[in-house]
Order: structure tokens, then sequence, then C-alpha cells
């Protein structure tokens, strides 16, 4: 049978599964956990490499005197900073509520702190731009574009002043060294190490978030779609699909030659049941009445859809006539027998039955010959069967072909 849930395939580790659902709910508390997390790493690795030339005098040599000592403790501060607003925003993330002071104080320090390093570090002749471009990849996902205008717009500001003090010779291109990394000769021992630890810690983090990204994108694009296809009550097929699915198997029929059959079926005083019970009732007979459908049709097979308000139907592929009728038989059986309560109080529910073969491919006619018959079933006094086979002349049915049955 054909079952639409919203159901996909696919386990992530807990901490990818962590970060996706903060991808998709933004939550302010847990987005911005979610930032640190996907940042701190980056600027800890960072904090690693900038020990160097505060223990190497070679390494020293190329940066500006106390300059090195002074970034460092820069982006110490930086970590602490957001490990705090962290733990804050976990602490935090059962809180629905929209915290955007909590969103500026850790993305703007967040975003700028990278930033000043990277360009205290010049980022024309170095990998050191895709660390900005990983950043604004995290935290693009992971808030809506009103909360990064702070972050962002600071950002742009800071790049356009560097570049116009370095223009009029007020600001070196690299704030932070002697002289920049490429001097067109070959790089020095440290800055080639410096460039390709740089590159990877920019370079595989991006990739990870973009795979991120697609997997999240992919799991949405699914589930809008199921959404599209699914009725949410039942969570059988809805009209649509039930449409493009028996279209499919009448074409399928016509190469194979294979029997299929339709079978309608239309809760008795549907609106009885409404106007007593409520409707919340109603929809737990509807509910019910799905779940056995999904129990008596084959997996991957037969379809079984929600055809409009109290109305299902289900599509048998390699059914004939008899086939399609012993189903309806034991489905209306087992409603039949089915317990139902409200208030207190047990009711039952049975439902009229439309059965139709389809016949050379001819489905819109055996819809509409099984609809006929569920209205015959209806006019011979409700919880009965009427079928027949359905010949392509005119939707008309064969009189000779036609069963009731009741029970």
């Amino acid at each position: 049978m054909t079952e639409l849930r919203l159901r996909f395939d696919g386990r992530l580790p807990r901490w990818l599964g962590w970060l996706e659902g903060r991808i998709v709910e933004r939550q302010d508390a847990t987005s911005c956990a979610g930032f640190v997390v996907g940042v701190w790493p980056i600027l800890l690795l960072l904090w690693c490499l900038q020990w160097v030339p505060l223990l190497d005098d070679t390494v020293a040599a190329h940066y500006r005197p106390g300059w090195a000592a002074r970034a460092q403790w820069g982006l110490s501060l930086l970590m602490v900073w957001l490990a705090c607003l962290g733990l804050l925003g976990w602490r935090r993330r059962h809180e629905a509520a929209p915290q955007p002071w909590l969103v500026q104080l850790t993305v703007v320090p967040g975003t700028l702190g990278l930033l000043w390093l990277v360009m205290g570090h010049g980022f024309k002749d170095n990998p050191s731009p895709m660390l900005l471009l990983y950043v604004v990849v995290v935290s693009r996902a992971l808030f809506v574009p009103r909360a990064l205008r702070w972050a962002w717009g600071l950002s742009v500001a800071s790049v356009v002043a560097v570049e116009a003090a370095a223009h009029w010779g007020v600001l070196a291109e690299a704030p932070l060294l002697v002289r920049p990394m490429f001097t067109g000769q070959a790089l020095a021992a440290w800055w080639a190490v410096w460039v390709r630890v740089v590159f990877l810690v920019g370079v595989l983090p991006l990739s990870g978030v973009l795979f991120l990204l697609a997997i999240a994108l992919g799991r949405q694009r699914r589930e809008l779609e199921a959404l599209a296809r699914t009725d949410v009550l039942t969570g059988l097929a809805n009209r649509r699909e039930f449409m493009a699915q028996l279209e499919r198997e009448s074409h399928r029929q016509v190469r194979s030659g294979q029997t299929l059959s339709l079978v309608l079926f239309d809760v008795d005083h549907f609106k009885r049941i409404n106007d007593t019970w409520g409707h919340p009732v109603g929809d737990q007979v509807l509910a019910r009445l799905g779940a056995l459908l999904r129990q008596h049709t084959r997996e991957q097979v037969d379809t079984a859809a929600r055809y409009g308000g109290e109305e299902f139907v289900l599509l048998l592929p390699d059914t004939d006539l008899a086939g399609a009728l012993r189903v309806a038989e034991k489905m209306s059986a087992q409603l039949r027998c089915e317990p139902f309560e409200a208030q207190g109080q047990r009711f039952s529910v049975t439902q009229s039955v439309g059965v139709a073969e389809v016949v050379r491919g001819d489905a819109s006619g055996a819809l509409r010959v099984a609809d006929r018959n569920l209205y015959r079933a209806k006019q011979a006094g409700r919880d009965r069967m009427v079928g027949s086979v359905a010949f392509p002349e005119n939707g008309v049915s064969d009189p000779n072909s036609e069963r009731r049955l009741v029970p």
C-alpha cells in the first residue's frame, strides 16, 4: 500500500541532528548556542596557531612588536565571551520567546572579532577570507536576515574603513605584520604552514556546513512534497495523489493486461456523528477508518486515499472484482465491530461501498461506475456493497457482472 507519512530515511549523528534542528527551528536561544558550537572550534584552532609567534622569536619577527600578543589577548577574550553566551543560550533553549539582545551579543562580536583578526593578517593574498565565508554561511543558516543586519553592516563598514585607510597610507594592508605574507618571493616557512592550516580550517567546516544545509533543505523539500500528497488527518494519500496513481496504474494495465479494481467507501450517516458527538469524534472515526485501510491493503502495491470528506478510495492493482469485494467485505465487517466511545456512550459505525473493476485502462469510467455503485448501496439501505465490471463504453457497467452484497 502506498502510505504517505512524514518520515524520512537517513540517520545523522546526534550532534549533527541537533545542528540541523537549529537550522530548521531558528529559535533565538538555541540558534545562539548553535552559532557558538559552529564558530568556537575555529577560534580555538586560530588561538592555538597564534601561540607560535609568542613562543618562537623567528616567527615573531613577522609581526609588529607587541601586536601578536594583543591579538591573542583579544581572541582569548572573544572566546570566553562567546562561550559564556553559548552556555546562556543553551540554558534558555526551552524559551521560545524572541531574544534579540542575545542574538546581537553573540553574532556581532563573533563576526567582527574574526573579521578583525583576518584583516590584521591581510585578506587579499591568503585563504583567511574563507573563515569569514564560513561565519556568514553559519549565521545565515541559523538566523533570519533581519537579525544579522548589525553584524553584516558593521563588517562592511570595517572593511571599507580599512581599505580607505590603506589606500591613503594611514594603515598597512596587513596591520599585524611587518610585511605582507606574499612579497613576490617564496613564502617564509611559517607562512607556508599558516596558509595551509588556515585553508583547511576554513574549507573543511565550510564544506560540512554546506553539506548539512543540503541535508536540511532536502528533508524540508521531501516534507513539503509529502504534505502536498498526504491527507494530514488519516496519513493516507490525498485525492490529488490518488488521481495521479490511478492514471499510472491504468496505463500499466493497458500494457500488462493485468486486472485493476477501485473501491469507494463512504461512512454512513457521518453528519449525524458530527452533530451528535462533535467534530473531534468524527475525526477519530475517519482516522480509524484510515488505519483499517492501511491494515487491509498491500504495502507498496495498493493505494489508499481520502477521496474527500468522509469518502475513501482504494486502488487495487492485480485484483479482479471478486478480490476487491473480499477486501471491502473484510473492512466493512471490522469497522462494523469497531467500538467507538464518546461522552461515556458507545456507538458503532458502518460504511457503504461501491466497487468497480477497470477494463482496458478506462480508469475514469471505472471511477464513475464505482461512484454510481456507492450511490446504489446507499439507496439500498446503507451498510452494503455494490460491485460491477466497468466496461469502457461510456463508463457503463455490465449488468450481468453486477453484484450486491448485503450483510
